[in-house]
């Protein structure tokens, strides 16, 4: 018999995962995902650092610890290229090929204002559209 009982992993790639099409780099995202957290007590904590994967050394980059021991990191594909890439919330032991090295750091909760402009839809076709060719 399944249980209805939702898990603190399911709500939480609820409340981030309609985020992750935002137009911002590790350091925007993970503040729009403390900042939706910290609103819905979720603890966690961001943290500053160095990713790696064999020869690809991303720094700095930012993401979140969760107390149980998962990550979430909705950036790494921006940057890592290849396979065996995590995004999103994950178990790092499942990634042995990417390495997190980094320190606990203390992010303010963003502003509404600062959040929604973070946050906003940004229509590149559109915006290409009135883009002038080079003389």
């Amino acid at each position: 018999m399944r249980s209805n009982k939702v898990t603190q992993r399911e709500i939480i790639k609820q409340l981030l995962n309609p985020y992750d099409s935002s137009q911002t780099e590790c350091d925007g995202m993970t503040r729009i995902c403390h900042t939706i957290l910290t609103n819905h007590s979720i603890e966690h904590q961001p943290m500053f650092g160095v990713l790696t994967q064999h020869h690809q050394h991303i720094e700095p980059h930012f993401w979140i610890d969760l107390p149980s021991g998962e990550r979430i990191d909705y950036r790494a594909n921006m940057w890592l290229k290849g396979d065996g890439i995590p995004h999103g919330i994950f178990h790092p032991q499942d990634f042995p090929d990417v390495t997190y090295t980094g320190e606990p750091i203390e992010l303010d909760v963003l502003s509404p204002t600062l959040f929604e402009i973070l946050t906003l839809e940004f229509d590149w076709k559109k915006f290409q559209q009135y883009e002038t060719p080079d003389a």
